[in-house]
């Protein structure tokens, strides 16, 4: 089960935004440039969060339902290595910037959800004293004097347009764990109301000191990532305890993300979820804090739309994973970060979804750890290499048709073959021509009946899984509401948004933390290629059949005629 632990890094900025006149005004109190442009000072009191929740693992907290917890995290995930500030009119027209700088030093708080604070005066240009403004602050935006993560809105832009700009994010910048990103999160404001993410401005002042001498406006910023950890494996390993393959056991190697998003946008977007009623559903918003109503949902570039429920459109849009990128190690201390990934109903795709890969090793029963082993098609049964060898000669001869005692031993099953190394190579294969060398003095039949071979080997859906040095790959697609969207097999999602919407997905300034408690069965031979067009619950139901075809119950009968 994944728990959420929403909001990891929400940060608190108390900004006090205050104009001036030009650097000519002589007015004691610098009122004759009211409600004209000119210059002005802004005031920041920048303040980070502190743990709060209920229960505990160590010194974090754990609900194991979905409902969000909340923790500080690392320092370096609360680091400000640099801020900017963004100035929009109340109709959203970009107006200026300015630079924060790093707000050092810093002062413990260590209460009301506040880790740290920081103050820090700025000086604005193109603003009015007593003007209406908006506020947008951005933290770690620059990566270095001349490359940002998001380029800053320019004379003309509006919030609303800039905002939405995928081509105005450097993703690969913007996943960098070097300074992690953050911008204002949105606040929930009512259940008709979409939640708002811009600032009103509470002062616009002359002076530096009447800034900081007037009530500063409070921003709420959150980290542009998400983060996922894994705890520890069982040591020793998992022992499946019942079913085919109860007594074997699983070792956990490694984990990574894959299915990772590639584009993402500058801000936390919260318009266009296609669920009407969203507001007014608990889950979505965080009801119960007074200071700040924080929202749990959001909307990202490939929200909506059928264009991804293909395989290439979805590794265009996602970076997929080969069984060498899964490094990753155990722990609190080995976190992975990526851009959010969200969806509505139609998309909530096993190809749309990020996930986790686990590198383990399975041993069977009977066999030793790291042996490579088989399974044929969708038998259930496991192989070593020369009992696999004996049943694909068993088959091939009598599908050839060959009779003869003499003959069927002319036929010798390679399964390292140079062009088709079902021994040497991990993952699905079917039979080749290379495979069944013959050895007599006539001619083989390999060839014209390797379609009838690979048939009678139940391969025609699924080929001969190789596990090569017993590793075996197993997934997990990462739930956002988890426990909250309870799935029942056999149902759709259909367009049931009161009750699945975000059961699936991972969202910016969420923290997902998994622990692996048991492991049912075997895993795959090779990272599984996603199914664009399977949905994250699968309706269809599988059962393990095993059938055994008895003999024939054989009755003597002595006639006297």
């Amino acid at each position: 089960m994944v728990n959420v632990k929403n909001l990891f890094g929400m940060a608190v900025m108390a900004t006090a935004l205050v104009g001036c006149s030009s650097n000519d005004n002589l007015a004691p109190d610098g009122k004759d440039n009211a409600g004209k442009p000119g210059e002005a000072y802004a005031s920041f009191t920048i303040n980070l969060p502190t743990t709060t929740g209920n229960g505990t693992r160590g010194d974090e907290p754990v609900v194991k339902d979905g409902t969000p917890s909340f923790a500080e995290g690392t320092a370096a995930e609360y680091e400000v290595k640099n801020g900017t500030i963004l100035i929009f009119d109340n109709a959203g027209n970009f107006v200026t910037s300015a630079q924060l700088g790093t707000m050092n030093p810093w002062t413990p708080v260590k209460k009301d959800g506040v880790t740290t604070a920081a103050i820090t005066t700025v000086q604005l240009s193109g603003v009015s004293v007593g003007g209406d403004y908006q506020a947008l602050v951005l933290l770690n935006n620059d990566v270095d004097a001349t490359t940002s993560k998001v380029t800053l809105p320019t004379t003309g832009d509006t919030y609303a347009e800039w905002s939405k700009k995928t081509s105005k994010v450097n993703a690969e910048k913007y996943a960098s764990t070097d300074g992690i990103f953050m911008a204002n999160a949105p606040m929930y404001t009512g259940t008709t109301t979409e939640p708002t993410t811009l600032v009103p401005i509470a002062n616009v002042c002359a002076s530096r000191e009447e800034a900081q001498a007037k009530a500063a406006t409070t921003v709420y910023v959150e980290r542009g990532l998400a983060k996922v950890t894994m705890q520890n494996f069982t040591a020793g390993g998992y022992t499946v305890a019942e079913g085919t393959y109860k007594g074997d056991k699983v070792e956990i190697k490694n984990w990574q993300l894959d299915v990772t998003n590639k584009s993402t946008f500058p801000v936390h977007q919260i318009g266009g979820t296609g669920f009407a009623a969203i507001w007014s559903t608990p889950r979505f918003y965080d009801g119960g804090n007074q200071s700040f109503k924080r929202v749990y949902w959001g909307v990202d570039p490939n929200y909506s739309g059928a264009t991804l429920q293909n395989l290439e459109a979805c590794k265009n849009a996602f970076t997929m994973i080969g069984k060498n990128d899964i490094k990753g190690e155990t722990g609190n201390d080995h976190p992975q970060y990526c851009l959010e990934n969200t969806f509505d109903l139609a998309n909530m795709m096993q190809g749309q979804t990020t996930r986790v890969v686990f590198k383990a090793v399975f041993t069977p029963k009977d066999f030793t750890t790291g042996q490579t082993f088989y399974k044929i098609g969708n038998n259930t049964a496991i192989w070593d290499a020369t009992k696999l060898a004996q049943q694909i000669h068993t088959v091939a001869v009598t599908a050839m048709g060959i009779t003869d005692a003499a003959e069927r031993e002319n036929y010798v099953v390679k399964l390292d073959a140079s062009t088709n190394n079902i021994s040497g190579t991990a993952g699905l294969h079917t039979i080749t021509a290379a495979n069944i060398e013959y050895k007599g003095t006539g001619t083989s039949l390999v060839a014209a009946n390797i379609d009838k071979i690979n048939e009678k080997l139940g391969l025609k859906e699924t080929g001969i899984s190789t596990y090569l040095n017993g590793e075996a790959y197993y997934i997990a697609r990462i739930k956002h509401f988890n426990g909250l969207t309870p799935w029942t097999a056999g149902e759709g999602y259909g367009t049931a948004n009161d009750k699945y919407l975000g059961r699936y997905g991972v969202l910016r300034n969420n923290w997902y933390d998994l622990s692996v408690n048991s492991i049912s069965g075997l895993g795959y031979p090779d990272i599984p290629e996603v199914k664009p067009d399977v949905p994250d619950d699968e309706n269809e139901q599988y059962i393990n059949v095993e059938v055994k075809i008895l003999d024939w119950a054989k009755r003597s009968q002595s006639i006297d005629l």
